[in-house]
């Protein structure tokens, strides 16, 4: 007799032959219906999308910065042709799709070249409007506060003008550091012209003197701002500027120029002379270089055409300066006579092409002015050299009437007794 089981859970027979009830058995399940493979799959499918949205996004924004670009040169094209309105347009399109495309860098560069493309088509309050507005969200940018000074000029307000210069100057540029410090230079240079410009000197040497402290060894640039030190009238400083030139570059011609140049403003005759002779012989030497001197303009031949004049004037003044320390009577009295029969030369013939009349010299003065030679009224005039100051005063009238009215020296005799004559009572005063 065959008996059957009862499942316990269901109550249910179990057919014979089989152990455990069907309610017991599990059913069998593929891996696509497991939980943990449909999460797996959702998550790719999210990366999946979430990556091709990513890339059409990029695709955008790199296609709005494509288009800032071309805007933004087409705008500069248009500009440089002279076009102002067809660039403000340009620049207007390249703002548009610039933003939150580009640097902060570039899109500020779009934003002045903005300002620029009004300025040329006349809105210059729209420009200083939108130039304010830069401003006040970078007060110490210095490419802003530039703008701003060349705009602030251009309207004619001198104290804002003056005030986004040194702006510009102590403000911050996004660059690299001696970048930093050549476009500070540059800056304080187009502020020492526009002082100069409106004749306030006393400023722009302030200017200067502040640009010496910050030039780089650039022996270039020390020597641009000893010429504008010259220009100011400040031969001393412009000395210092020149003099670490040649430290940095002792073959520098513009700076062996401008050294003798400022030595000789100062009266520094023998340092003028080795100065402008150390120039000319390094000009010779350039010229000689094959190729060297083939971009160079005529403004090199006239620069050298003043040093050899100076040099000229220097090296007479150092032969015919009767004050001159170190001196015997007899060669003291030599050079007071060559000094008085230049002068006399010098004055005859402009009495003779002007009608003026000729100055008489005092009666204590006659032993000299009417020796039979130039060695008699030496001799005289050394024996009696208390008599050298007073004769020297009158060729000083002699050349100051010829100067009056005829002109100043053409030669570097009589241009040298001039000289010597200005410096004389210079020390007398």
């Amino acid at each position: 007799m065959e008996f059957s089981q009862v499942c316990p859970k269901c109550g249910r027979t179990i057919p014979q032959g089989q152990i455990v009830c069907h309610c017991s058995m599990r059913p069998r399940r593929y891996w696509l219906h497991s939980r943990e493979t449909i999460l797996l799959l959702c998550v790719l499918g999210l990366v999946v999308a979430f990556g091709i949205t990513g890339f059409a996004a990029q695709l955008y924004h790199g296609r709005r910065a494509e288009l800032a670009r071309s805007w933004f040169d087409r705008g500069n094209a248009e500009l440089k042709a002279g076009r102002a309105a067809a660039a403000l347009s340009d620049f207007r399109a390249a703002l548009v799709y610039a933003q939150r495309e580009l640097s902060r860098d570039e899109q500020q560069q779009y934003e002045l070249n903005f300002v620029r493309a009004l300025i040329a088509t006349g809105n210059s309050d729209a420009a200083r409007s939108y130039l304010l507005d830069m401003w006040d969200r970078a007060p110490g940018n210095s490419p802003v506060n530039l703008e701003l000074a060349h705009l602030t000029a251009r309207m004619g307000n001198d104290a804002d003008a003056k005030r986004y210069y040194n702006g510009a100057i102590l403000g911050v540029w996004d660059q690299d550091a001696g970048d930093v410090l050549r476009r500070r230079l540059d800056v304080r240079l187009e502020l020492y012209h526009y002082l100069m410009d409106r004749g306030e000197k006393t400023e722009a040497q302030a200017v200067l003197l502040a640009m010496a402290t910050a030039i780089p060894p650039d022996p270039a640039l020390h020597a641009q701002v000893g010429q504008l030190m010259l220009q100011a009238g400040q031969p001393q400083q412009a000395l210092q500027q020149f003099q670490q030139a040649l430290r940095l570059d002792s073959r520098n011609y513009e700076a062996m120029a401008g050294a003798g140049e400022a030595d000789f403003q100062l009266g520094n005759d023998r340092d003028a002379v080795r100065y402008l002779e150390n120039a000319i012989r390094e000009d010779a030497q350039q010229k000689r270089r094959p190729g060297a001197r083939a971009n160079d303009s005529g403004s090199r031949e006239t620069e050298q055409a003043h040093v050899v004049e100076n040099l000229a004037i220097a090296q007479a003044t150092l032969a015919l300066d009767p004050s001159r320390l170190g001196l015997d009577p007899r060669e003291r009295a030599r050079r007071a006579i060559r000094d008085y029969d230049a002068a006399v030369i010098r004055i005859e013939s402009c009495a003779k092409e002007h009608g003026i009349a000729l100055p008489e010299p005092s009666r204590n003065l006659t032993p000299f002015t009417d020796a039979a030679s130039d060695e008699l009224a030496e001799v005289t005039l050394a024996r009696h050299i208390e008599q050298l100051d007073p004769l020297m005063e009158f060729i000083f009238e002699m050349e100051s009437a010829a100067t009056e009215n005829c002109g100043p020296p053409a030669d570097a005799t009589n241009a040298a007794i001039v000289r010597i004559g200005t410096r004389t009572h210079a020390s007398h005063t």
